[in-house]
């Protein structure tokens, strides 16, 4: 019995920039590209092979002669990746009749900060700010939108396309200048800042959705209530942080994910999305505020240094979860 074959779509961005990491011995590019979430380096399995086409944003695109048991879309970024996603939206058209197709970039469209909110508002345990696009020109700008659309202060204000605290601040009144973004018409998100911490210190879950299941990948604690990957530098001078997350992850499965479930099924029915992530504060009553939730999030990338980590368990139950929806015939 043959193998099945997985084809995977990267693309690139709108900006038509891409960082090159390496060329090999045969001239081919290894490239590195942002809005595609990185799976398939990490999916080695003897139940399927695996391809990869990039998607580019010519008007046409070459697809490799194969034959092909089923898509993953990588694309996850709505906000710079556009042209690609309404490319392989038409290749998805023709395809999926036939074969089973994960992440349909519709789908993937959707998930802008503001379209989340709009879409997931209503649920029960489950608190989403309100965030409204907004393309300003001036500071005039933002602050007539802020009051226009009834925010209080103190509010997020970060460029649409950026990930990990990048250009991203907390505006706490109509005295910010804005000097470090360019206000020339490009999309930027205001977002309803709201304070989750407890006794001074923030954390954010992330959580990851396959097939309508969740699983945690990790929790960070800071403070600073923008916490992302340097975080855990906070963290290695605090350990009981450490020792917190711990906690989590080992209790997660029979203390938290049973709680939450209903929760997170009523999101993944509304997203229709097979695979994405959500980054959130989870609180002692099991109220989960978002944070961000798209497809576009580090799940499967393990940077520690230490061999008996705790977060290979929960990446190998990820993996395997990942694995196991690919392999169902889906049409």
């Amino acid at each position: 019995m043959s193998k099945k074959n997985i084809l995977f779509i990267n693309g690139i961005p709108d900006s038509k920039k891409s960082t090159v990491n390496s060329i090999d011995k045969n001239g081919e590019i290894q490239w590195k590209g942002s809005g595609s979430t990185n799976l398939v380096d990490f999916l080695e399995s003897d139940l399927f092979s695996r391809s990869i086409v990039v998607f580019d944003t010519n008007s046409q695109n070459n697809i490799p002669k194969q034959t092909i048991n089923a898509v993953f879309n990588q694309i996850a970024d709505p906000d710079t990746h556009k042209i690609t996603l309404s490319k392989v939206e038409d290749f998805y058209k023709k395809v999926s009749p036939y074969v089973s197709f994960f992440n349909p970039p519709s789908l993937i469209m959707q998930t802008t900060r503001d379209n989340i909110s709009k879409m997931l508002q209503g649920i029960e345990k489950l608190h989403v700010p309100k965030t409204v696009k907004i393309q300003p020109r001036s500071p005039f700008d933002i602050y007539a939108m802020i009051k226009k659309e009834g925010f209080s202060y103190p509010i997020i204000f970060r460029q649409a396309g950026d990930h990990g605290g990048v250009s991203t601040i907390k505006v706490d009144n109509e005295t910010e200048q804005f000097y470090a973004f360019a206000l020339d018409g490009r999309d930027y998100y205001l977002t309803q800042y709201v304070d989750c911490s407890q006794d001074s210190i923030y954390s954010k879950y992330r959580l990851v959705v396959v097939d309508g299941d969740v699983f945690i990948r990790h929790a960070i604690f800071s403070d600073n209530w923008i916490i992302h990957s340097e975080s855990r530098q906070y963290m290695k001078k605090n350990t009981k942080c450490q020792t917190q997350e711990k906690d989590i992850l080992k209790s997660f499965d029979s203390a938290i994910k049973p709680k939450i479930k209903d929760v997170i099924q009523e999101i993944y029915n509304r997203l229709q999305l097979d695979y994405f992530g959500i980054d959130c504060n989870i609180d002692k009553d099991m109220n989960i505020l978002v944070f961000e939730i798209n497809a576009n999030m580090n799940v499967l990338i393990n940077n520690s240094r230490e061999e008996n980590n705790p977060w290979t368990k929960q990446m190998d139950q990820i993996k395997q979860a990942i694995i196991k929806m690919i392999m169902k015939d889906k049409k």
